[in-house]
Protein backbone atom coordinates (compact mmCIF):
# COMPACT_ATOMS: atom_id res chain seq x y z
CA UNK A 1 0.00 0.00 0.00
CA UNK A 2 1.00 3.20 -0.80
CA UNK A 3 0.26 5.85 1.52
CA UNK A 4 0.77 9.47 0.22
CA UNK A 5 3.42 11.65 1.56
CA UNK A 6 2.05 15.24 0.55
CA UNK A 7 0.11 17.27 3.92
CA UNK A 8 0.62 14.78 6.02
CA UNK A 9 3.86 13.96 5.53
CA UNK A 10 4.66 17.76 6.06
CA UNK A 11 4.21 17.08 9.33
CA UNK A 12 6.02 14.33 9.54
CA UNK A 13 9.60 16.48 8.92
CA UNK A 14 7.83 19.80 10.46
CA UNK A 15 10.32 21.72 12.83
CA UNK A 16 8.94 20.50 15.60
CA UNK A 17 9.49 16.40 14.13
CA UNK A 18 11.40 15.62 17.79
CA UNK A 19 12.13 16.66 21.10
CA UNK A 20 14.98 18.44 21.51
CA UNK A 21 18.18 16.73 22.49
CA UNK A 22 18.20 16.21 26.25
CA UNK A 23 21.00 15.73 28.91
CA UNK A 24 20.94 13.74 31.80
CA UNK A 25 20.81 16.80 34.17
CA UNK A 26 17.73 16.80 36.29
CA UNK A 27 15.55 19.41 38.06
CA UNK A 28 11.95 17.92 38.31
CA UNK A 29 12.14 14.75 39.31
CA UNK A 30 14.33 12.48 37.54
CA UNK A 31 13.15 13.73 34.01
CA UNK A 32 15.60 15.00 31.25
CA UNK A 33 15.80 18.54 30.70
CA UNK A 34 15.75 20.04 27.44
CA UNK A 35 19.77 21.44 26.32
CA UNK A 36 20.20 24.58 25.47
CA UNK A 37 19.84 24.97 21.78
CA UNK A 38 22.94 25.85 19.98
CA UNK A 39 23.53 27.48 16.31
CA UNK A 40 24.37 25.59 13.38
CA UNK A 41 28.10 25.95 11.63
CA UNK A 42 28.79 26.20 8.35
CA UNK A 43 29.53 22.27 8.47
CA UNK A 44 25.36 21.36 9.17
CA UNK A 45 24.18 22.92 5.98
CA UNK A 46 21.29 20.98 4.01
CA UNK A 47 22.67 19.42 0.87
CA UNK A 48 20.02 18.72 -1.61
CA UNK A 49 18.46 15.06 -2.24
CA UNK A 50 20.77 12.96 -4.68
CA UNK A 51 18.23 11.31 -6.99
CA UNK A 52 17.41 7.97 -5.68
CA UNK A 53 19.07 4.84 -7.38
CA UNK A 54 16.59 2.07 -9.25
CA UNK A 55 15.13 0.02 -6.70
CA UNK A 56 17.45 -3.35 -6.46
CA UNK A 57 15.60 -6.17 -8.58
CA UNK A 58 15.11 -8.98 -5.71
CA UNK A 59 14.39 -12.44 -6.39
CA UNK A 60 12.31 -13.27 -3.33
CA UNK A 61 9.42 -11.25 -2.43
CA UNK A 62 8.89 -9.65 1.39
CA UNK A 63 5.63 -8.41 1.70
CA UNK A 64 5.18 -4.82 3.16
CA UNK A 65 4.94 -4.82 6.85
CA UNK A 66 6.29 -2.76 10.02
CA UNK A 67 9.61 -2.97 11.17
CA UNK A 68 10.16 -4.92 14.26
CA UNK A 69 14.10 -3.94 14.47
CA UNK A 70 16.74 -2.37 12.94
CA UNK A 71 20.53 -3.15 12.58
CA UNK A 72 23.39 -0.62 11.13
CA UNK A 73 26.68 -1.80 9.87
CA UNK A 74 29.88 -1.86 10.02
CA UNK A 75 29.43 -1.73 14.28
CA UNK A 76 27.46 0.98 14.18
CA UNK A 77 24.03 -0.56 16.07
CA UNK A 78 23.62 -3.82 17.01
CA UNK A 79 20.02 -5.48 16.68
CA UNK A 80 17.80 -3.01 18.78
CA UNK A 81 14.42 -3.61 19.02
CA UNK A 82 11.76 -0.74 18.03
CA UNK A 83 8.62 0.19 19.97
CA UNK A 84 6.59 -1.74 18.71
CA UNK A 85 3.48 0.95 18.81
CA UNK A 86 4.81 2.66 16.26
CA UNK A 87 3.71 6.93 15.64
CA UNK A 88 2.30 9.61 14.21
CA UNK A 89 2.23 13.37 14.26
CA UNK A 90 -0.23 14.94 17.00
CA UNK A 91 -1.00 18.57 16.79
CA UNK A 92 2.25 18.79 14.54
CA UNK A 93 4.53 16.96 16.47
CA UNK A 94 6.32 14.20 16.46
CA UNK A 95 7.71 13.15 19.94
CA UNK A 96 8.97 9.08 20.61
CA UNK A 97 7.63 8.14 23.99
CA UNK A 98 10.80 6.53 24.74
CA UNK A 99 14.46 5.86 23.66
CA UNK A 100 13.79 3.05 21.38
CA UNK A 101 13.32 3.67 17.79
CA UNK A 102 9.84 4.21 16.40
CA UNK A 103 8.44 3.60 13.32
CA UNK A 104 6.11 6.47 11.33
CA UNK A 105 2.53 4.86 10.57
CA UNK A 106 1.97 7.70 8.45
CA UNK A 107 4.71 6.32 6.16
CA UNK A 108 5.21 3.73 3.98
CA UNK A 109 5.15 -0.18 5.20
CA UNK A 110 8.74 -1.42 4.45
CA UNK A 111 8.92 -4.12 1.84
CA UNK A 112 10.16 -5.36 -1.22
CA UNK A 113 7.07 -4.16 -2.90
CA UNK A 114 6.81 -0.45 -1.05
CA UNK A 115 6.64 2.21 -3.46
CA UNK A 116 6.89 4.96 -1.02
CA UNK A 117 9.17 6.11 1.37
CA UNK A 118 9.43 4.60 4.57
CA UNK A 119 10.13 7.01 7.97
CA UNK A 120 12.03 5.58 11.33
CA UNK A 121 12.48 8.65 13.51
CA UNK A 122 14.09 8.50 17.55
CA UNK A 123 15.80 10.67 20.30
CA UNK A 124 18.92 11.56 19.86
CA UNK A 125 21.06 12.68 23.11
CA UNK A 126 23.94 12.57 25.89
CA UNK A 127 23.09 10.78 29.00
CA UNK A 128 25.27 10.79 32.00
CA UNK A 129 23.44 8.38 33.65
CA UNK A 130 25.45 5.83 31.09
CA UNK A 131 21.15 5.10 29.31
CA UNK A 132 22.01 3.72 26.11
CA UNK A 133 19.98 6.06 22.98
CA UNK A 134 20.38 3.89 19.96
CA UNK A 135 19.75 6.62 17.03
CA UNK A 136 22.72 8.55 18.84
CA UNK A 137 24.65 6.10 16.86
CA UNK A 138 22.92 8.11 13.94
CA UNK A 139 25.92 10.45 14.09
CA UNK A 140 28.19 7.48 12.95
CA UNK A 141 26.53 7.19 9.63
CA UNK A 142 28.24 7.39 6.21
CA UNK A 143 27.17 6.26 2.71
CA UNK A 144 28.06 3.13 2.14
CA UNK A 145 26.83 1.72 5.27
CA UNK A 146 24.11 -1.02 5.71
CA UNK A 147 20.88 -0.41 7.61
CA UNK A 148 19.14 -3.64 8.07
CA UNK A 149 15.72 -4.19 9.04
CA UNK A 150 13.41 -6.86 10.45
CA UNK A 151 9.74 -7.50 9.59
CA UNK A 152 7.37 -10.65 10.78
CA UNK A 153 7.99 -11.34 6.82
CA UNK A 154 11.47 -11.14 6.38
CA UNK A 155 14.89 -9.34 6.41
CA UNK A 156 15.29 -6.09 4.76
CA UNK A 157 18.71 -4.78 3.59
CA UNK A 158 19.36 -0.76 2.71
CA UNK A 159 22.51 1.21 1.39
CA UNK A 160 22.93 4.11 2.94
CA UNK A 161 23.46 6.83 0.30
CA UNK A 162 23.12 10.29 2.11
CA UNK A 163 23.35 11.40 5.11
CA UNK A 164 22.32 15.28 5.62
CA UNK A 165 22.07 17.94 8.42
CA UNK A 166 18.83 19.90 7.43
CA UNK A 167 17.86 23.09 9.53
CA UNK A 168 14.59 22.25 11.18
CA UNK A 169 13.02 25.38 9.92
CA UNK A 170 13.24 23.99 6.70
CA UNK A 171 12.05 20.28 6.63
CA UNK A 172 8.59 21.44 6.09
CA UNK A 173 9.96 22.65 2.33
CA UNK A 174 11.92 19.39 1.91
CA UNK A 175 10.16 18.28 -1.17
CA UNK A 176 12.86 15.94 -1.82
CA UNK A 177 12.48 14.23 1.04
CA UNK A 178 8.36 13.91 1.20
CA UNK A 179 8.23 12.50 -2.56
CA UNK A 180 7.34 8.79 -2.30
CA UNK A 181 10.48 6.90 -3.76
CA UNK A 182 10.43 2.99 -4.03
CA UNK A 183 12.41 1.05 -2.39
CA UNK A 184 13.22 4.30 0.18
CA UNK A 185 13.79 4.16 4.29
CA UNK A 186 14.82 7.78 5.91
CA UNK A 187 15.94 7.65 9.34
CA UNK A 188 15.78 10.58 10.82
CA UNK A 189 16.55 12.10 14.53
CA UNK A 190 17.88 15.20 15.85
CA UNK A 191 21.18 16.32 15.01
CA UNK A 192 23.92 17.22 18.47
CA UNK A 193 26.94 18.49 19.13
CA UNK A 194 29.86 15.94 20.64
CA UNK A 195 28.90 17.28 23.60
CA UNK A 196 25.23 15.99 23.37
CA UNK A 197 23.62 19.58 23.01
CA UNK A 198 20.59 20.12 20.47
CA UNK A 199 21.53 22.58 17.45
CA UNK A 200 19.16 24.01 14.45
CA UNK A 201 19.27 20.85 12.48
CA UNK A 202 17.59 17.33 11.74
CA UNK A 203 20.02 14.62 11.03
CA UNK A 204 18.62 12.65 8.36
CA UNK A 205 19.84 9.12 6.99
CA UNK A 206 18.45 8.12 3.49
CA UNK A 207 18.94 4.85 2.54
CA UNK A 208 18.06 2.40 -0.61
CA UNK A 209 16.82 -1.19 -0.48
CA UNK A 210 19.29 -3.68 -1.54
CA UNK A 211 18.05 -6.83 -0.67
Amino acid sequence: MIRPLGATAAILVGAALLVGARSASTDNGGAPTVSPVQHPTTQQAASQVLDPPHPAVLSDRIPQADPIWISIEPGILDKTMMNPHGIKAIDGKVVPVDNRPVFRKDSNQPGTDSAGTSFIVGHNYVDASGVFVPFSRLEKVRPGNTVTVGTANGVLNYTVTQVLRVPKAQLASRTDLLKNVPGRLILETCDTTPQGHDTYDNLVVITALAS
